[in-house]
């Protein structure tokens, strides 16, 4: 439930923040320190040394770091991180919606924090009590990999960065390869229908929209003016979906189910309600800025081109929410 809650705080960032590529870049060699790391928010930071106190204020950092080996340099994480099961162990968690307690990231003496969308108020008051904060907001997938880059620089360790960075990316050029010549069905993928006659979809770019794409779909909401956006109901059957992938099913609030949206309102004129083609997917692989992105990708791949990957092909995720309507 964390995590989803997690999602939907995200999703109401993304609408809100421009699209940006930018991915904290280290400005030095690989196993240099001192280290100057300049973030997503412009600042440049130089570290003496690796950090060995971190807080991390979001999941997908939290999984990055664990991924790194450096998990026991977490002095807290917020609320929302789940995985690995060894995260959920990590005291103090904190708050950080609206914002976090500066004075309790302060108290933990942390040489790191790591934020995504933490506010430039809390920010500037952390960096004024002379804590090192690193914004990252990496908003797609290309960019979740230059952040495992960096931050295996960061935490000393370029190897395991450059390994995990290196997964991630042969897994995605093995995606793309393998639909190249496929037929692209067209895609709706579903974030929150708390409003189902106005759901918000997954757009251009991004997470959501950059995974359908290199899974080989396309998507009806291609054209929608940001990464994530609003949509009728009405425009939904006009542009008749052969897929519908609900990242909604988990969600703490209003979750959606195949059986539900086969029984919306003018739906089953639509392909994919005809056709049984609705999946219920753990929305956390499709959002989470982390090494899983890679298993959301290859899922995806799967719902979409069954026929191109035998179950050996690719990694598991162990999708065990994963469900169709029949």
């Amino acid at each position: 439930m964390l995590t989803s809650l997690f999602r939907l705080l995200t999703l109401a960032i993304v609408l809100l923040v421009p699209y940006g590529t930018s991915v904290a870049s280290a400005q030095s060699q690989p196993t240099d320190f001192p280290l100057t790391i300049t973030d997503d928010s412009g600042v440049s930071t130089t570290f003496a040394a690796p950090p060995r106190r971190v807080v991390s204020l979001n999941p997908g950092f939290t999984e990055i770091t664990f991924a790194l080996g450096h998990g026991d340099a977490l002095v807290g994480v917020d609320s929302y991180s789940d995985f690995p099961p060894e995260a959920q162990n990590i005291q103090p968690r904190l708050t950080a919606f609206p914002n976090p307690s500066v004075e309790a990231i302060v108290d933990l003496q942390p040489d790191l924090v790591l934020t995504l969308a933490e506010s430039d108020d809390v920010i500037a008051q952390l960096r004024a009590q002379g804590v090192h904060v690193v914004k990252l907001f990496p908003k797609d997938y290309d960019a979740t990999v230059e952040v495992v880059r960096s931050l295996g620089r960061l935490y000393g360790s370029p190897d395991a960065g450059e390994a995990i960075a290196s997964d991630m990316s042969s897994r995605r050029d093995a995606v793309v390869a393998a639909v190249a010549d496929a037929p692209r069905p067209r895609v709706y993928e579903e974030l929150d229908a708390s409003q189902p006659d106005m759901p918000f979809a997954a757009g251009p770019n991004g997470f959501y929209g950059q995974l359908i794409d290199l899974a080989g779909g396309t998507n009806i909401f291609a054209d929608l003016p940001a990464d994530v956006g609003r949509v009728s109901a009405e425009s939904i059957v006009q542009r008749d979906p052969e897929v519908i992938i609900l990242t909604d099913s988990d969600l703490p609030f209003n979750p959606q189910s195949p059986d539900m949206v086969r029984t919306r309102p003018g739906w089953d004129v639509i392909t994919a309600v005809r056709n049984g083609a609705i999946y219920s997917v753990p929305g956390s692989l499709y959002s989470t800025p982390g090494p899983r992105l890679a298993m959301g990708l290859e899922d995806l791949a799967r719902l979409l081109h069954p026929d191109r990957f035998e179950q050996s092909t690719l990694a598991t995720s162990g999708m065990s929410g994963v469900a169709t309507a029949r």
